[in-house]
């Protein structure tokens, strides 16, 4: 027999890998919010937070698109209980908002279950680059830059 099907193969021929089917999936955001609480929690009680907490945060703060802001987190999370995310996979959203998508081709090449949901799902398809290019623009809304101001 051959050998199991790499991740990459998965993500390409699938909406997910099959691990992913119950994982709670974070947007870098919300990873972001997580550690500095974590990290203002433990201040609070007199410890002084570990390196690697704030080695994480700085790394994490670097691909925040939404400069830790929870009313844009939680407008990303409620528009995908729209209609118009029925066919992706949370995972496929978070991978949309994290590597900052900007076009129909770049999220199609850089998510491949997206390009293969577009092309290869048949008339039935709920996916086509119509309603990924209105997603994308629904999270675009929702980007910062570093002062703030909307893209």
């Amino acid at each position: 027999g051959g050998s199991p099907p790499t991740a990459r193969a998965s993500f390409a021929h699938a909406a997910a890998p099959a691990d992913f089917d119950n994982a709670q999936m974070l947007l870098n955001t919300e990873v972001a919010i997580i550690l500095k609480q974590m990290i203002d929690q433990r201040r609070d009680s007199g410890l002084i937070p570990g390196d690697h907490l704030r080695n994480m945060l700085d790394h994490v703060e670097r691909f925040d698109l939404m400069q830790r802001d929870p009313a844009r987190v939680a407008n990303v999370r409620n528009a995908s209980t729209t209609a118009v995310f029925d066919s992706l996979h949370d995972f496929e959203l978070v991978q949309i908002v994290n590597l900052g998508c900007d076009d129909v081709d770049e999220a199609k090449t850089l998510i491949p279950s997206l390009k293969n949901k577009i092309d290869h799902g048949g008339v039935d398809s709920l996916l086509d680059n119509d309603r990924l290019h209105s997603i994308l623009d629904t999270v675009a809304s929702q980007r910062t830059f570093d002062d703030g101001a909307a893209t």
